[in-house]
Parts: C-alpha cells; structure tokens; sequence
C-alpha cells in the first residue's frame, strides 16, 4: 500500500465512523461505536506488545524499530494509538534538522521555538540577503516534513514565514523636510 491509498483508507474509515455515529438508532450507534473501539483496544495491545518485542531484541529488534517508527504510514498509525517509540519534540526536532540543508540553501534557518498542546511554534529566519525563495515552497516543504514525523500534529505555526508582498495601505508617503511627499510636489 502507497502513501495515497493510506490516505484514501484513512478517509474511508473517518467516513464510515462520521455514517455510524449518524445513525437515528441510537441502540445500534452505540454498539457499532463500542465495536469500533473494542477493534482499536485490540489492534493497539497487539501493536504496543509488537514495540515491547522488538525493544527487547537487542541491537537489531531497536534497529528495526527505528525503522518502523519513521516510516510514516507506520509513524501515523503509532501515533494514533499514542504508543509511539520516539516523543513528539525529537520526532520534530529531527523533521527540522533535515531540513537545515535545504533550507541554509535558500539562505534560511529554522528553529522550534516549542511544542505545546499539539501545536508546533517554529521560526524561520532569513540568514543571507539577496537569496530568493517561494514562502509558499518553504511552508508546504516544512509542513510536510513535520506532518510526516508527526502525524499527530494539530497545528504548524510558522514565525519569520513573510511573502515579502507590502500591502500598498501600508506604504506611507516620504516625509520630506517636515513636508509630505504630496505637498512637496505641488
């Protein structure tokens, strides 16, 4: 299975449980629901006892683990049991250091600033003049990467992100020996 067909699985199942939690029959709602958390009860005990396994198997169960948890179809599924090897702030501390190289060539750096509540505060800095680069490039390339390591993420707020585009209500007239720029050439 692909990253895509994960997806299109993923928004399959919130569907199917946005359809059950519909239902008028409020008897077979709360059973089908019951159902559906019985299901990840299990799946998440079997997981949870797979980590444990693989922990306890020496140098190359905790290489395969680590190879498990980055792969991110894996990673969300981890995530969404709340059983995840590696805590939320290294799993995003490593998504930012792969993309200190990229990013150094576009004359930028990033930094987390904190983690709080599921929200992620990063600052992007700009270190070198002159070097171009598309905000919008830059924010799809660090939401994704962070999104990949942690799925769990609720919110990406990125500070320094600007477009470099001035609103022209911004711009003030030039001020011009006490006289306006408008009064001055008159």
């Amino acid at each position: 299975m692909n990253h895509q067909e994960f997806q299109l699985h993923t928004r399959r199942v919130d569907e199917l449980i946005g359809r059950v939690s519909a239902l008028a029959d409020s008897e077979a709602r709360t059973a089908a629901l019951e159902l559906v958390q019985a299901i990840m009860d299990l799946h998440g005990a079997t997981i949870s006892r797979v980590l444990e396994l693989l922990e306890d198997g020496g140098d190359s169960g905790r290489d395969w683990l680590a190879q498990l948890a980055s792969d991110p179809m894996i990673c969300g599924i981890l995530a969404l049991y709340g059983i995840h090897p590696v805590p939320l702030e290294e799993r995003v501390q490593q998504a930012v250091q792969k993309l200190v190289p990229p990013l150094r060539k576009s004359g930028l750096s990033l930094q987390v600033l904190g983690i709080t509540d599921g929200i992620v505060r990063l600052d992007l800095k700009k270190e070198a003049l002159g070097l171009q680069y598309s905000p919008e490039k830059v924010k799809a390339t660090i939401e994704q990467a962070i999104r990949e390591a942690a799925p769990e993420v609720v919110e990406i707020v990125i500070e320094g992100l600007t477009s470099g585009f001035v609103p022209i209500a911004m711009i003030q007239p030039a001020i011009k020996e006490g006289k306006t720029y408008e009064e001055s050439a008159a």
